[in-house]
């Protein structure tokens, strides 16, 4: 009973206060249960500590949780597979539940004794990528595309199926004792799944956590060391036959430019090829290498990933090849030590760098010192620079079989890569504005004086105009309202008197019949004349109006069914165009009716912002325009309106499959 008693103590002493003593407990609270602080008291091992950067992990025996540690800490702490004990309280974490260990709570971390961390979850990339997966201690088989310094530690970026990830393994490190040889190898991975995240509480990559290299453990070091790398030519690389991404390779030429931490790129006989390797080593412009490593598909070139770099010798540094802009854009000069010669345009500075912005026989492109490069010299705009470094060529269109080569980058190596060939010259911007502006100046005096004097000759033209326009309208009312009522209404009487004759007098009957024909061809006549003198803007009608009517009485038999259309907003006309698309309107009608015995006729207003356009369309029988350019007056006549008013005519017509006659003014 005293034993039972030792054992079921704690555990009744924690359910009666209530404190949660699992991971499972903990990790289920939602983001507003865990923020209350409910008190945790939980027996684990560490399966993680580093806690100069308040970083541990306990895991329980089923799942893991991180425990945050006072900023302050300066104790002596516990050690991979560590016994604790952990009170304190929950906390919502950013990303899940973590236990707080807030020393003013009276929270602590009593560590039990030493021991083993627990056997690892084996999980493929594809469960390692899971959200859920966070803070647990998992194992996992992967492949290590590149391995670089992260500050004094090592970060590795690995791939298992579809999850990419990043093994994070923290310093101090030499960089001597870095495995940079583990690149492009298949290895088992031991360590803490850990997250990076978002402000929105979501998982944005994976990283793996390891407390030391031995974690991690290659799986083919036989099949590494049966495939020594052979030395190959640059410009085999993923040609037909040649070493693909599986074959290991040996290249060796001189350096031309070094980006610590990233790689160099080397020139060899068969052109330049960039190197991406973190190794530190220093390699200056001409400085020899001898690089292993896999090749891997670039944008415009293949490039060496590279495993093992050693420097093999010095040479002068190589010398840049002199092309022009327009030659440079092309893929063999990718990675390669150029010089060019351009016109300064701009110079923008970023936190990339110093970006030069230029122009070569039509070629706009850029130059960029990096950051860490140097300070370049004052260069004024309109400066003709001779600018070296390394071309980066790129596309746009990276799906297109054969890429196109869009964009020319210039990696400048120091300040010296940029001289100055040609100052700009004194006309520059500035002086050529400020001249500008004098002229200008003088220009707005002498045009704002022959602009009032314009004005009053234009003003005087409108009222001399508009007098004529009024005297036509007058004359044209005077005509309609005496000479073309007074034929109506004999026209009137003669229909009267041709009922009243009888049958027999047929002589007497012809004649009445002339002198009916007489007259209705005078108060034809009569109309035309108003028309002709009637200014539409200031008439009764508007034009979709007036060619309405128009087309109405010339089919009135009902043989011929005649619609109109109207797109746009209408609005008043100059009087002039309104004149010139009546007369086109009423001459199209009159020649599809006279000559192409149509059954359909459409006619077409279009107003756009500033033209209009009038199409006349008939589905009668057609004709061949070519045949009849320049010999019906008709035709002649509606050009030269449409030609004198700054317009466009054209006629389409197909035989036997109808006419579309289309005028468009501006206005």
């Amino acid at each position: 009973m005293t034993a039972l008693a030792f054992l079921w103590g704690p555990a009744i002493a924690s359910a009666q206060s209530g404190a949660l003593t699992s991971v499972r407990e903990i990790r289920s609270l939602s983001v507003e249960e865990a923020k209350e602080g409910r008190p945790v008291k939980l027996t684990g091992t560490v399966i993680f500590s580093r806690l100069e950067v308040a970083a541990l992990f306990v895991h329980d025996g089923e799942n893991g949780i991180y425990v945050e540690q006072p900023s302050d800490y300066s104790g002596t702490g516990p050690k991979l597979g560590d016994r604790v004990e952990v009170t304190g309280t929950t906390g919502e974490g950013l990303f899940a539940p973590v236990i707080r260990r807030d020393p003013e709570s009276g929270a602590k971390l009593v560590i039990l004794g030493p021991g083993e961390p627990p056997p690892p979850r084996v999980v493929t990339g594809e469960e390692l990528s899971l959200p859920d997966m966070d803070c647990e201690w998992v194992s996992v088989e992967a492949r290590i595309l590149e391995v670089t310094m992260n500050g004094d530690g090592v970060a590795m970026e690995c791939e298992a199926g579809p999850c990419h990830f990043s093994v994070v393994l923290q310093g101090p490190i030499s960089p001597d004792s870095v495995p940079w040889d583990l690149a492009e190898s298949h290895v088992k991975i031991l360590g803490v799944a850990a997250t990076a995240f978002n402000a929105n509480r979501q998982m944005t990559r994976r990283l793996v956590r390891v407390n030391s290299l031995g974690d991690i453990k290659p799986l083919d070091e036989g099949l590494i060391s049966k495939s020594p790398p052979k030395l190959t030519r640059a410009d085999r690389l993923f040609q037909l036959f040649g070493p693909g991404p599986g074959e290991p390779v040996t290249l060796r030429g001189d350096t031309t430019l070094h980006i610590p931490g990233r790689g160099l790129f080397i020139r060899t006989p068969e052109g330049g090829i960039w190197v991406q390797t973190a190794q530190p080593i220093t390699a200056p412009p001409g400085t020899v290498v001898e690089v292993e490593g896999w090749p891997r598909l670039g944008e415009m070139k293949p490039f060496l990933r590279a495993r093992r770099v050693s420097v093999a010798g010095e040479e002068k540094p190589p010398l840049p090849q002199v092309l022009k802009a327009k030659a440079a854009l092309h893929a063999r000069y990718d990675s390669e030590l150029i010089s060019v010669e351009a016109e300064l345009l701009d110079t923008l500075v970023s936190v990339d760098g110093t970006t030069l912005v230029l122009r070569g026989g039509g070629v706009i492109f850029h130059g960029l010192l990096g950051k860490g490069g140097g300070v370049l010299p004052e260069l004024q705009p309109g400066s003709v620079l001779r600018v070296s470094g390394i071309g980066r060529v790129s596309s746009v269109d990276v799906f297109s079989p054969m890429q196109e080569e869009d964009k020319l980058l210039v990696l400048l190596r120091s300040p010296a890569d940029v001289l100055l060939v040609e100052s700009p010259p004194w006309w520059t911007t500035g002086r050529v504005a400020a001249a500008a502006g004098l002229v200008f100046a003088g220009i707005l005096g002498v045009f704002a004086f022959a602009r009032s004097r314009r004005l009053r000759e234009e003003e005087a033209t409108h009222r001399e105009f508009e007098a004529v326009l009024a005297e036509r309208g007058r004359f044209a009312r005077e005509i309609h309202d005496s000479l073309a009522q007074g034929l109506t209404s004999i026209s009137l009487q003669l229909e009267c008197v041709r009922h009243e004759i009888k049958g027999d007098a047929p002589k007497l009957r012809s004649h009445i019949e002339t002198a009916r024909r007489l007259v209705r061809d005078s108060l034809s006549e009569a109309r035309r004349t108003v028309w002709n003198l009637r200014p539409l803007a200031l008439g009764e009608a508007d034009l979709a109006s007036a060619l309405q009517k128009f087309a109405a009485d010339l089919t009135r038999d009902g043989r011929i069914h005649c619609r109109q259309e109207i797109e746009g907003t209408p609005r008043p006309l100059p009087p002039e165009h309104e004149a010139a698309l009546l007369r086109i309107g009423q001459e199209a009608l009159t020649n599809a009716v006279r000559h192409a015995a149509p059954s359909e006729m459409l006619l077409r207003l279009r107003f756009g912002a500033d033209w209009i356009t009038l199409a006349v369309r008939d589905n009668g029988r057609g004709f061949d325009v070519a045949a009849l350019a320049g010999k019906g007056f008709g035709l002649t006549g509606m050009q030269e309106r449409v030609a004198g008013l700054g317009g466009s005519f054209s006629i389409d017509s197909i035989p036997e499959e109808g006419t579309e006659v289309s005028a468009t003014l501006p206005t």
